[in-house]
């Protein structure tokens, strides 16, 4: 049972496009896997269209009829494969885990899948063995995370398969798998961790989080 959702200002940023696109992917999965987050985003989809037809209509810009009859004689594109969303947690990440996992400690290895952007962001996989935890760390920028499998519990909640975790400035916290199944998360962060303790602070560049 899915427990964790994301807030209500991060399901509006990736009904709006705004998020970046290595957070849109983290929501997609959670949306596709949740039935709570995607009536919400039915919701907010609706909402949006509604405040588009009530703004008055604006004029076209100098050359865009033009423009687009010009495009009538161009050949079509190819149609792009349609591609389903992941249906489940352990599908989402049969279909993301297909690169090498990377060592960064006792229990603990990376799959990078998005290098940073011109966002400052990057995306993750991240696999943990049963007890152990992440070095305790705040935010400078916005987290968002999809359990895949296992589960972990950072002192303010417990997060299984499906759940979505979200931090920012203002959370510290340590990451803890639980016993069971390795856990393994999809991670998108935006500028670097603040990671607590001498430790943290040489390790933090061998990871590039």
């Amino acid at each position: 049972m899915i427990r964790h959702h994301p807030g209500e200002s991060t399901l509006v940023g990736y009904v709006s496009g705004s998020l970046p696109a290595a957070h849109r992917q983290v929501v997609a999965i959670h949306v596709s896997c949740c039935a709570l987050c995607r009536a919400d985003v039915r919701l907010l989809e609706e909402a949006a269209g509604a405040l588009l037809d009530s703004l008055p209509p604006a004029p076209l810009a100098a050359g865009s009829l033009a423009h687009i009859l010009a495009r009538l004689d161009e050949p079509a594109p190819p149609p792009r494969p349609a591609i389903s969303p992941p249906a489940s947690p352990a599908e989402a990440l049969s279909s993301l885990a297909t690169g090498r996992w990377r060592w960064t400690g006792p229990g603990i290895a990376m799959m990078p899948l998005m290098p940073r952007d011109a966002t400052n962001t990057r995306l993750d996989l991240i696999r943990v063995s049963p007890g152990v935890g992440l070095l305790d760390h705040g935010h400078n920028g916005f987290e968002s995370t999809i359990v895949l499998q296992g589960a972990f519990d950072d002192g303010l909640g417990r997060y299984e398969a499906g759940d979505f975790g979200e931090a920012d400035g203002g959370l510290d916290h340590r990451p803890t798998a639980q016993p069971g199944p390795i856990c393994i998360c999809l991670i998108a962060t935006t500028a670097h961790l603040k990671p607590h303790g001498l430790l943290g602070r040489l390790v933090r560049p061998l990871l590039g989080m």
